[in-house]
This record gives structure tokens, C-alpha cells and sequence, in this order.
């Protein structure tokens, strides 16, 4: 493979950010760990060497949360790829449908209140069938999920004990607030005064909240590191997609970011997703939604950059002090929430590949994920190679 110039990259924090998505997300996250060490990168775990070329800090939300994990504890993406390819001579375990699809959960009685009866003027015949319907949370649960990261992969259940920066995030059911689970005790950022970090929670637990995702799987029960009493938690996504400024507050000069959510683009050989039924129309307005808040977030930065720009050509159009210049550029800065030294590689996949859309998010099948890891690794290469990052 012909070498790509990655001098802008040497020796700076460079964060890995990966999006949910189920197995279909975990297999492209593969696909692009790959390339990015194909490319020269090392994915910072406690078993590698220093590098010019480093990836150390990883963000991850659901499926994006697991395979950090799996980097993190040194786990190479070609280990992951084989083990799942050829299971018996693999050095690692992969996860199974019965990790999965558990229907075990913690037993719980939270308190529950009497105000609450969606189908109250439903006819009496109506009520009966969908009144079970309040005491359903979720398919499945997340605690099969959990048990195989204790048991087959992580080195420890402390982040601490991490030598790659990891961040794990979460959604919290009963608030409108948004849990980074890590090592570090940064403050809100500035952009959401909601979202908060969250020190001393098991990995395990904090990624098996963050793969609650509704209604396949029910709300996951967490003990509150400050106030000690148990929050539930889903998605990491719902609340905001990509958090990309976790790599920011953790003071990244590159962010990563690796994604499957592109919306299906009408093709003749495909046609109208009508005709083919409600998960189709469902996958659809998910996508559409997650990539409106993924281009809403860059257009923010576009904004910003642009607003800097005029403001700094204006100064200096017009003769003002440096200092002055400087200073209001600062002040902007803040207010604008943008750091103009950091650098965004977002890695997705483009309308073209509308496969990817109609592939099973949950299907363990070796040949599909193949077909995943290998067009997250193609896309990857592709960006790189035409330098799509901001200069």
C-alpha cells in the first residue's frame, strides 16, 4: 500500500470517537482500526510502544464503547477479525448470541407512583393486550454483554488502570443528562451544562449502560458515585451523537470520528424504501435524525470558523492593535466554543455504499462482517490517502 504523508499527525493527541450501531457499527469500528494501523498508527493499549504516531485516547458510545475496550486492552483489530473468523484458534473469545440476547437482569423494585396510565380512555378489550406493555423495559438485557467483557476482555474493571485515555458514554434515564464514565473529573463542557464526568464506575458497568439501547434492551442500573443510589441508564447516543468534544476536553489536537449512520439515498436498482416495511422505514428515520445532529455540529464549527475569520480580517483590515485582535479572538473563541487547533477526520460511509444500509445490525454471520471490516478499512484508506481533515 502506497504510503500517506501523516507528518501533521506526528507527535500530536490524536482520539478515536466510535459511534453505536450494534454488530454492523462494531464491524466497521474493526474495519477502520485496521487501517489506521496499516497507515502507521498505534492503537494505544498497556502492551504497546511509544509512538510518534499515537492513538490514545478513545470515546466510545454502545457498540463504539466495546471496541475501545477491545483496543484498549491490547487487542489488535486483526485479533479481533480472526477470532470471530475462525473462533477455535482465535486469541480472543468472540461475543456470542447467547451474550447478546440474555434475558437475565438484575432484579429491582424501584419505586414506582400511581399517575402514570398512557391507555387510561383505551375500550376495556384494547387495555388488555397492551397493558403489559408498562411493565416491559426491554427485549433483552445488557448484563450477558457485561459478564463477557469481565471474562474475556478487559485487564481490569478500573479505568484507572488504563494507560490509553478511555471514555465511555451514557445516556440517564430519569434526567436529561448525558454520563462520560472515565478517569477524569473534567467539568461540564461548555456546550451542554447537562452532561457530566463520572469517575470511580466498573468499565463493565459503564459500557454495559452505555449498550442499553431501547426497547431491545432495558434501562441498565448504575450506583451514582456521588449520591450512591441507583440511576438507570440507555444509549449513549440519544442524548448527543459523536461527542466529539470528549476529545476535546481531554485536550486532542485530532478527532477520529468513525460512523455508519448515512441515510439511505434513493437508487434505482433498490427503489423506495416503502416496499420494505416498517424496519427499513424505522432504520431510515433513526439515520436521518443521528446525521441531522452530526451536521448540525459541523455546521457549528463552520460558523464559528467563519464568524473568526471575518472578525480577524476586519482587525486587521482596519488597522487595529494586535493585542486588541488578539484578545477579542480569544474572547470569541470561548463564547463560539471552538478551538481552531483541533482537526476533525470524520470516516462514514458515503451514499454509495447504501449496502451498508440494508445489512443486519445484529447478525454475527463471519462472511457479513467481513464485508463490514472490509469497507470500513476501504473507506478509511480512502479518506486518508485525498487528505480529507481539515489543513
Amino acid at each position: 500500500m502506497r504510503r500517506v504523508d501523516l507528518k501533521n499527525f506526528k507527535g500530536k493527541k490524536v482520539a478515536l470517537v466510535m459511534s453505536g450501531g450494534v454488530v454492523k457499527a462494531s464491524a466497521w469500528h474493526i474495519g477502520v482500526g485496521l487501517a489506521l494501523e496499516e497507515l502507521g498508527f498505534t492503537l494505544k493499549s498497556n502492551h504497546s510502544d511509544e509512538s510518534q504516531l499515537e492513538i490514545s485516547t478513545y470515546v466510545g458510545s454502545s457498540a463504539g464503547a466495546l471496541i475501545s475496550l477491545y483496543f484498549a486492552s491490547g487487542f489488535k483489530p486483526i485479533d479481533i477479525i480472526s477470532s470471530h473468523l475462525n473462533p477455535k484458534n482465535g486469541v480472543i473469545k468472540p461475543v456470542t448470541y447467547k451474550d447478546m440476547l440474555t434475558f437475565r437482569r438484575k432484579v429491582l423494585n424501584p419505586p414506582r407512583g400511581n399517575n402514570y396510565d398512557p391507555f387510561y380512555e383505551f375500550p376495556g378489550i384494547v387495555k388488555k393486550f397492551i397493558n403489559p406493555l408498562l411493565n416491559f423495559n426491554g427485549l433483552f438485557s445488557t448484563i450477558g454483554l457485561k459478564n463477557y467483557l469481565e471474562r474475556e476482555v478487559l485487564l481490569s474493571n478500573n479505568f484507572n488502570d488504563y494507560k490509553a485515555d478511555v471514555f465511555v458514554v451514557a445516556t440517564q434515564l430519569d434526567h436529561s443528562r448525558k454520563v462520560i464514565f472515565s478517569k477524569f473529573k473534567y467539568p461540564s463542557p461548555y456546550h451542554d451544562k447537562t452532561a457530566s464526568y463520572y469517575t470511580g464506575t466498573p468499565i463493565s458497568e459503564s459500557v454495559a449502560a452505555s449498550m442499553s439501547v431501547p426497547p431491545f434492551y432495558s434501562p441498565s442500573p448504575v450506583t451514582n458515585p456521588v449520591t450512591g443510589n441507583l440511576d438507570y441508564y440507555i444509549d449513549g447516543e440519544i442524548r448527543e451523537t459523536l461527542s466529539t468534544h470528549v476529545a476535546i476536553d481531554n485536550s486532542c489536537d485530532f478527532v477520529i470520528s468513525s460512523w455508519t449512520h448515512t441515510p439511505y439515498h434513493y437508487q434505482d436498482a433498490i427503489g423506495s424504501l416503502v416496499n420494505y416495511g416498517l424496519p427499513a422505514v424505522v432504520t431510515q428515520s433513526i439515520y436521518l435524525m443521528i446525521q441531522k445532529k452530526i451536521v448540525a455540529s459541523r455546521a457549528r464549527r463552520a460558523t464559528s470558523e467563519d464568524i473568526l475569520n471575518t472578525v480577524n480580517e476586519y482587525f486587521k483590515r482596519n488597522k487595529f492593535g494586535e493585542e486588541h485582535r488578539k484578545n477579542i479572538l480569544r474572547i470569541l473563541e470561548r463564547k463560539l466554543n471552538h478551538n481552531p487547533n483541533v482537526h476533525y477526520v470524520d470516516i462514514y460511509p458515503t451514499h454509495e455504499n447504501y449496502d451498508i444500509f440494508f445489512k443486519n445490525s445484529f447478525s454475527l454471520n463471519p462472511d457479513k462482517m467481513r464485508e463490514l471490516v472490509k469497507l470500513g478499512y476501504t473507506r478509511t484508506i480512502e479518506i486518508f490517502r485525498r487528505h480529507e481533515w481539515e489543513s
